[in-house]
């Protein structure tokens, strides 16, 4: 991290200075005042879905760099966002880290490297490391920095930085710590970017719903011309009779005439069996093949309702049977006692 990535109050010109962006020769540059909505909801209470998932990815934030300022054991952690091309910063702890709202210059200096090579960069001691400034580093009273790229597609969605005023402060537990709190942020910057989609899609779903039902309204003149033109008066009711009578006679005149010959009169029935034959036939075609008499016995399949009722022993044989097995079978049982 740079020199002016810091901020400290200037006593002369009573300004905030940002710190510690370039620790390699760049100048502190003067911070604008923090943003008043990174802080306090908008005025009609922040029920927005937007700008509620902004107070939760500033409060998420927030945490985020105190758990690495506690846990590391670092004199500062600042996490910063990229927002219209600029770095700005969301969450600092400590007093090593920059206010709230900093401009972050990562065009050069460490975190510029770290952003443009996209790579964890850690300086274990600013009095021999050639990256950062000697001079800003010995002002600032920081000996070790790390920067952690938040990497996101296409370009760096912002850094994840910490300070400390002691040589070799930072070592590999600290950097994997880093990691996953880092993995957290790009957690909550997933959820701040669904929010916003979300709330983009609906606003336009209700612009589409209030233009559609404005469609119907944005012609008037055109509405007031059809109902302007006269309607042609319509045939009577009795000249559509009439002439509904008179196509039905000429239709009925133009359809020739054909003789019916299946009526009922000209069909006769079998003398053996009682089946439809044709006029002049005494015997259907069944009964002359199997060479069956007039009014003898009816055909195969009318046997059913023709034929003599058997006994009620011969079509009751099998329940007989079983009946009499049984009063064997408990005779031979009350016997056996």
């Amino acid at each position: 991290m740079d020199s002016s990535t810091l901020e400290r109050n200037s006593s002369q010109a009573g300004l905030k200075t940002v710190r510690p962006e370039s620790l390699r020769g760049g100048s502190p540059v003067v911070a604008p005042q923090v943003s008043e909505r990174l802080r306090f909801p908008a005025e009609d209470g922040g029920k927005s879905l937007s700008e509620m998932a902004q107070r939760d990815l500033s409060a998420a934030l927030q945490l985020l760099a105190e758990r690495a300022q506690y846990i590391t054991g670092a004199s500062g952690a600042a996490i910063a966002l990229r927002e219209a091309g600029e770095m700005i910063c969301r969450a600092s702890a400590g007093p090593s880290a920059p206010a709230l709202g900093a401009h972050l210059q990562v065009n050069s200096g460490l975190s510029g490297e770290s952003v443009r090579t996209r790579q964890i960069l850690r300086c274990d001691n600013a009095e021999i490391d050639s990256r950062v400034n000697r001079e800003s580093c010995r002002a600032l009273g920081i000996a070790s920095v790390v920067v952690l790229p938040l990497i996101g597609e296409p370009e760096v969605n912002g850094v994840f930085e910490l300070f400390s005023g002691r040589a070799y402060a930072f070592g590999e537990r600290d950097i994997i710590a880093l990691e996953r709190l880092a993995e957290m942020i790009q957690t909550a910057l997933e959820h701040a970017d669904a929010a916003r989609r979300a709330e983009k899609i609906g606003e336009q779903t209700a612009e589409k719903q209030t233009a559609n039902q404005a469609e119907p309204s944005a012609n008037p003149s055109i509405e007031e011309k059809t109902s302007a033109k006269p309607v042609n008066p319509g045939p009577k009711p009795e000249a559509i009779q009439a002439n509904a009578s008179q196509n039905a006679d000429e239709q009925k005149a133009d359809e020739p005439q054909i003789p019916l010959t299946g009526e009922r009169g000209n069909i006769g029935s079998c003398e053996a069996c009682g089946f439809p034959v044709s006029e002049g036939r005494k015997l259907c075609l069944d009964c002359e093949s199997s060479g069956t008499a007039p009014g003898t016995n009816a055909a195969p399949f009318l046997s059913q309702f023709t034929a003599t009722e058997e006994s009620w022993l011969r079509s009751h044989q099998y329940l007989i049977g079983t009946l009499l097995v049984t009063a064997l079978t408990i005779a031979v049982l009350v016997w056996m006692r």
